[in-house]
């Protein structure tokens, strides 16, 4: 058993250390050079040339870091962007619109617009201020009970329709 043992540690001993190498193969490991051969005629100009695009290489390469850096810039200002805005449309939807009247507006066109700011650049000068229209209203049976429970909303509406109809008749 005794030369079991021996004979299993010669072979765990050759497994760990490399076999020498061969003076064939040390040979054909020196050869590995190309076997062909590339004359330059100028090598200086040809030096002279590499550098030259290298050189523009590392300015494109500088260009691209700035334009790289710009953009990772504008990302961050469009997120800061996007979330001011939604902490805006929050607190639009969740305060503003408590203090606001319901009701459906519509906005001016470029006509009426125009159409208004000739009408008080004709009464300007003259001196006059311009008159509000006013429309009488008979009130009927139902009304009166709606105008006893008038609430601040209902009154704010009422106002906004008196407002629209004073520019209809403006129109």
């Amino acid at each position: 058993m005794t030369k079991r043992k021996k004979s299993a540690k010669r072979k765990v001993m050759n497994r760990s250390h490399p076999k020498p190498l061969s003076k064939e193969h040390v040979r054909t490991h020196l050869e590995k050079d190309p076997e062909y051969m590339v004359q330059v005629s100028d090598p200086k100009i040809l030096r002279k040339d590499l550098l030259e695009s290298l050189r523009e290489v590392i300015i494109f390469m500088q260009g691209y870091e700035t334009f790289r850096k710009i953009q990772e810039e504008k990302v961050a200002l469009f997120t800061v962007l996007k979330s001011q805005v939604r902490e805006i449309n929050s607190l639009v939807d969740g305060k503003l619109k408590k203090y606001l009247p319901k009701g459906k507006l519509r906005g001016f066109s470029e006509k009426q617009l125009q159409q208004q700011g000739l009408d008080e650049e004709l009464l300007s000068p003259a001196g006059q201020q311009p008159l509000e229209v006013v429309s009488i209203e008979r009130s009927t049976p139902r009304e009166q009970t709606e105008r006893e429970q008038p609430s601040e909303l209902d009154e704010l509406e009422k106002q906004l329709r008196d407002i629209e109809s004073q520019l209809q008749n403006i129109r």
